[in-house]
């Protein structure tokens, strides 16, 4: 907890912060160019393994997910076809198996999507509707070479079809929208590299949203969503608070999870004073504040009271002598 006094202005600011940058990994912004992709590290799909991401769009057609073992047999792809999600993939040359969701996705709001891989067995979880499906195959395991794609396949290999295991990927429209939150087995994804039409780290690198808060896209530009935090602003941090200012002296309380304990107040030129800290809420509780420099703080019921007292030794509880006080609920 830290005060500051500016002699000058006759600024006090009161504030207690704990910061939470919210936990977004990179976000692309798919523009739909043609020849557009993301290139991820090969996910080693055989056997038992998840991949899941966060999506965003408007667009009823688009290829999201492909890999494949570059030109024999094996492949999964995942794409939207009427704004609904399918999944179709192949194991050892085997008739590929396919399943639709239910799910419309090209709603412009945000969806879960988790892709998970047991061996024949693919399930396919859009936010709370799960499928599944199986491959007839001879073989359990499925074969990856290539990378993992997301949102398009480069050009070189749309070119060379041979190069592709699946006889129809090259024919699928680029995704257009939003992905978030590339995970693999519940750990982030680090993107390699990445085409024209795909900016990256709108959401991620940019994302400053605090105790909490949502990072969303509109109209192209990272904006928080604080509604869930009780924090407001821009960045989620600014805490709910009504402020009072009486004869030029401003008081401004952030409440967040107060710890029990000795804090420090620095207050003017280097003057410090205690802090008893003896609650872990505001509601009907009480942290006292003891000053010096003619200073006397006090938070008691959902309040912070500074009082401006003619002597040092005045106390938080009383009402002040002949001096400036300034109110903040919370």
């Amino acid at each position: 907890m830290v005060l500051l006094m500016r002699h000058g202005a006759h600024v006090v600011w009161v504030g207690l912060l704990v910061c939470c940058l919210a936990e977004i990994g990179t976000c692309l912004e798919f523009t739909g160019a043609e020849g557009q992709w993301a290139r991820f590290p090969v996910w080693n799909a055989c056997c038992e393994s998840e991949m899941s991401f966060n999506m965003k769009t408007k667009s009823s057609h688009g290829l999201l997910v492909y890999f494949d073992d570059s030109g024999f047999c094996d492949f999964l792809e995942l794409l939207m076809q009427n704004g609904r999600l399918s999944l179709r993939f192949s194991i050892f040359c085997a008739e590929a198996a396919t399943v639709l969701t239910e799910t419309a996705v090209n709603d412009s709001e945000w969806h879960v999507v988790t892709l998970r891989r047991n061996f024949k067995n693919t399930t396919l979880v859009v936010d709370s509707e799960v499928k599944w499906v199986e491959v007839k195959s001879k073989r359990r395991d499925m074969t990856v070479f290539s990378h993992l794609f997301v949102g398009g396949i480069p050009p070189d290999l749309r070119s060379t079809p041979l190069r592709l295991t699946s006889s129809v990927v090259k024919d699928q429209s680029p995704f257009a929208g939003w992905i978030t939150d590339i995970k693999v087995n519940k750990l982030e994804s680090v993107m390699v590299n990445n085409s024209d039409g795909v900016l990256a780290d709108l959401c991620g690198l940019a994302n400053m949203c605090l105790n909490g808060g949502v990072c969303s896209l509109i109209d192209n530009e990272p904006s928080c969503d604080c509604s869930q935090t009780g924090f407001q602003g821009k960045d989620c941090s600014e805490g709910p608070s009504l402020l009072k200012c009486h004869l030029n002296v401003c008081v401004r309380m952030v409440m967040a999870n107060v710890p029990s304990g000795l804090a420090h107040l620095m207050m003017g030129d280097q003057d410090v004073a205690n802090a008893n800290t003896s609650t872990t809420s505001p509601g009907g509780k009480y942290i006292s504040f003891f000053g010096s420099n003619n200073g006397c703080w006090g938070c008691k019921q959902g309040s912070v009271t500074v009082l401006w007292a003619s002597h040092p030794g005045c106390q938080p509880d009383i009402a002040p002598l002949g001096g400036r006080e300034g109110n903040l609920g919370y």
